[in-house]
């Protein structure tokens, strides 16, 4: 039987569910709305201009009025627990003021299964006809049942003693997972973004921390500082910039040369490291992609699946110039993994992941750690320039 999500207490969602408010719409909060949003069109906030159109006066901005039923969701109905999914709206009459206003809204769609629904909200002055019609989609946030490990990592510039494995992006879900798995067996070199503390190095002496900015020009001299001569076996690379949302005509460029970057560029750059920091018994450089790749991109991730797609056949074209060098390559493509970019997703979202994957589970961190492991052991040496998928028989 599915699972009904817990309401909180007194809350009954259903449809024909409706709350209202009121309150006074004052020049001063249009002005402050103008200042907060950057939109200072006169229409709304200069009265000499608007007396001039065909309105006669300043009238409230529709995004104001769309404000007020976001309030009426988070405040009231839903309430606290609500996510907004969607937003739809018309303005059929232009909302002057200073007003009092009635916000009004009924659920109009409610599946206690899926925690989804959808909430019509109506704005106008009391007394008055409605100036906003708005379709509000929503769904309901869950909470943590457990709390999430810390994860940071401290500047160090001492050398990396031994043939290490350098993990880039170590701070994140899977890049953490990995340094844990790969320091029983190898000197790691942790790289992360963000400045702190971590517990890892702590715990384990073998794992020794660094952070690294891509976006610092000088990110490949500070590896090279710390890597001696032969001082390197293997390089993972988790780090990546985020999943960039929408379609590629609306990611920004800057957007999309970074997510191309640490796909293309800086792994180029992570293979040269490799090439002059390696010792007699070679290397191996593994790059973590995605099956939302060339597997399965997804629209509204396109930057994101074009930048993963461009990493598999920077691995392909690696191959065999490193081969020469005694260097294996590979990708290894999870799919949704629980963790990093989706770690926020709830467990609706997790289950409905899960059905599409024949082994009818998701994909794990232990998963990835295991195929890393066999990448870097003596009998893969023979694989390179391959697009590993792990996703469970998924087509």
């Amino acid at each position: 039987m599915p699972k009904t999500l817990d309401m909180p207490r007194g809350t009954d969602l259903s449809v024909g569910r409706s709350a209202e408010f009121e309150r006074e719409v004052t020049a001063d909060d249009v002005r402050r709305f103008a200042e907060l949003s950057g939109d200072r069109n006169p229409l709304h906030v200069d009265p000499a201009y608007a007396a001039t159109t065909n309105f006669g006066g300043c009238i409230v901005h529709g995004a104001y009025q769309v404000g007020l039923a976001s309030c009426l969701a988070g405040m009231h109905l839903p309430g606290q627990r609500v996510l907004l999914t969607s937003t739809d709206a018309r303005f059929p009459a232009p909302l002057h003021y200073p007003a009092r206003v009635r916000v009004r809204g009924e659920i109009t769609a409610w599946n206690p299964e899926t925690g989804a629904g959808r909430l019509r909200v109506t704005v106008g002055p009391t007394g008055g006809s409605i100036t906003a019609d708005i379709l509000l989609g929503f769904t309901l946030h869950e909470f943590k049942t457990s709390r999430a490990r810390a994860s940071s990592a401290t500047a160090t510039s001492r050398p990396v003693t031994g043939a290490a494995v350098l993990v880039t992006g170590a701070s994140g879900g899977i890049g953490q997972s990995l340094v844990e798995s790969l320091a029983k067996y190898y000197p790691v070199l942790a790289a992360t973004h963000t400045e702190g503390t971590n517990d890892a190095e702590k715990q384990q002496p073998r794992v020794q921390t660094l952070t690294l900015d891509f976006c610092d020009p000088e990110w490949m001299d500070q590896l090279r500082a710390v890597i001696p001569e032969h001082g390197l076996y293997g390089i993972i690379h988790c780090a990546w910039p985020g999943a960039a949302q929408g379609g590629l005509l609306t990611t920004p460029s800057d957007v999309l040369t970074r997510q191309m970057a640490f796909g293309t560029t800086h792994l180029v750059e992570l293979a040269r490291l490799m090439v002059d920091r390696i010792g007699p018994d070679g290397g191996r450089l593994i790059a973590i992609g995605s099956t939302y790749g060339t597997r399965q991109p997804r629209l509204n991730l396109a930057g994101y699946s074009l930048a993963k797609a461009a990493l598999e056949h920077t691995v392909r074209l690696l191959a065999a110039e490193l081969a020469l060098r005694n260097v294996t390559v590979n990708a290894l493509c999870p799919s949704f993994v629980p963790t990093g970019m989706n770690r926020h997703a709830d467990e609706r979202r997790q289950k409905l992941e899960a059905a599409s994957i024949p082994a009818g589970r998701l994909c794990r961190t232990s998963d990835i750690a295991a195929a890393v492991e066999w990448l870097l052991s003596p009998g893969a040496s023979f694989t390179s320039g391959q697009v590993i998928a792990l996703n469970g028989g998924q087509l």
